[in-house]
């Protein structure tokens, strides 16, 4: 208990700060206004960290990349099944926030005029700027993190005579997770002043449509868990192959909902896979970098939120904007974690891809909160059950059968 307790301590600070501010916010009343500024100063050093932090992470992560070689098969097919089931996923949860409306047809006014969330987004201002100065800004992630790639990319490329690069873009990561750290010491404080002020103009109506978002994704969570991990796991390894994954998937599951992270469980599901008789040169490629990329619960939860936004800022949420949700949603589940503060990244994107204002994000954020643990499950548990897919995929549909009691009836027999 003192351990669970411990991996939560800041989401329950968080919480904590949340509840403090909104009490504050119902005693104060508009009066609540005057501590805006205190959460205003905490979500500017969080912008200002935003770039900085998303170029040195992701080019230093793909610059320091050894070269796959002969795995390269592994990895494109990865990328395919990482790409098809965000796509599944977001269609999912686009069909449960269909059914079961986020904020049940109640509109909520945080005081932003039409004009200023009005999204003028399209495909060419997504992906790319047309100055390099403008990549230097929030308000154009996509961009950033493209060039970073590339940026990477081309450091890995260099090989020996970029070493000084890489050294440098390894430091500037660590320097600057030491800021995120420091500034997120002012998360509780920050977003129980943003609360107690949005309570203090808009009363208890906030509060029961983040409530009633976050008990429809739980929910969905739950669902999403066992019938995809079924379906997944029953295409790539057969009935075996189901036995296998819910014989070993407990550890995972509750490691991931204790800590929270996805990397965390990395060990654990390296663990579980090897006993679910997945080949180990497949296991050793695709829960690494599933921990990191393959994210399904972002993808569901930043739908949700997505649908959630539309919804509160009474916006149509047609064919077109849906299509927009689910490419965003599919590239937060690669972007989000792996960089520090990659949550509050995602929370940008979603603003600054569909047009809200970043007013919205202490919102967002706080639906994270309290659904993280059932969002880090579903992702941990996910990449087992595609590692069987890409198992069928490389080896045949028959693998199973040569792996599985070689892998797994031998253990049993050991701890026997």
């Amino acid at each position: 208990m003192m351990k669970v307790l411990s991996n939560y301590r800041f989401s329950i600070i968080l919480l904590l700060g949340v509840v403090i501010g909104a009490i504050a916010g119902f005693v104060m009343g508009p009066k609540a206004e005057a501590l805006k500024p205190i959460a205003d100063i905490f979500l500017n050093l969080v912008f200002c960290l935003i770039v900085p932090i998303v170029f040195t992470s992701i080019a230093s992560s793909i610059a320091n990349m050894e070269n796959v070689g002969k795995l390269k098969k592994v990895l494109l097919i990865f990328l395919v099944v990482v790409i098809a089931s965000g796509v599944i996923t977001s269609i999912l949860a686009l069909a449960t926030t269909s059914i079961f409306p986020p904020t049940n047809g109640d509109s909520v006014n945080i005081g932003t005029n039409d004009e200023k969330i009005k999204s003028s987004l399209n495909i060419v201002n997504m992906l790319t700027v047309s100055d390099f100065s403008q990549l230097l800004s929030k308000d154009n992630m996509l961009p950033l993190i493209i060039f970073s790639i590339m940026f990477g990319i081309g450091v890995s490329l260099l090989g020996s005579k970029a070493v000084q690069i890489k050294k440098l873009l390894n430091n500037g990561t660590d320097v600057l997770t030491k800021m995120v750290e420091m500034v997120m010491k002012l998360a509780p404080l920050g977003i129980a002043c943003y609360f107690a002020s949005m309570i203090g103009q808009m009363g208890g109506q906030v509060v029961s449509s983040i409530a009633r978002v976050s008990l429809i994704y739980v929910v969905f969570c739950v669902l999403f868990f066992v019938l995809t991990s079924t379906l997944y796991t029953y295409w790539g390894g057969g009935v075996e192959g189901v036995k296998a994954y819910w014989r070993n998937i407990t550890l995972p599951m509750t490691t991931a909902m204790g800590t929270c992270s996805s990397t965390a469980c990395i060990p654990v599901n390296l663990l579980a896979s090897e006993k679910m008789g997945i080949p180990k040169y497949i296991c050793d490629i695709v829960i690494p970098l599933g921990g990191s990329t393959h994210k399904n619960g972002v993808v569901s939860v930043q739908i949700m939120k997505i649908a959630f936004l539309f919804a509160v800022f009474e916006r149509s949420f047609g064919m077109k904007e849906m299509l927009t949700a689910i490419f965003v949603a599919v590239i937060s589940g690669i972007i989000v974690g792996t960089i520090p503060s990659g949550g509050f990244i995602g929370e940008m994107f979603i603003c600054t891809a569909l047009g809200f204002p970043t007013e919205a994000i202490p919102i967002i954020v706080i639906m994270g909160t309290l659904t993280d643990p059932f969002c880090t499950m579903v992702n941990v548990t996910s990449d087992p059950a595609i590692s069987m897919v890409i198992a069928r995929l490389m080896e045949g549909k028959n693998w199973v059968k040569k792996k599985l009691p070689r892998n797994v009836k031998a253990r049993e027999l050991g701890e026997e």
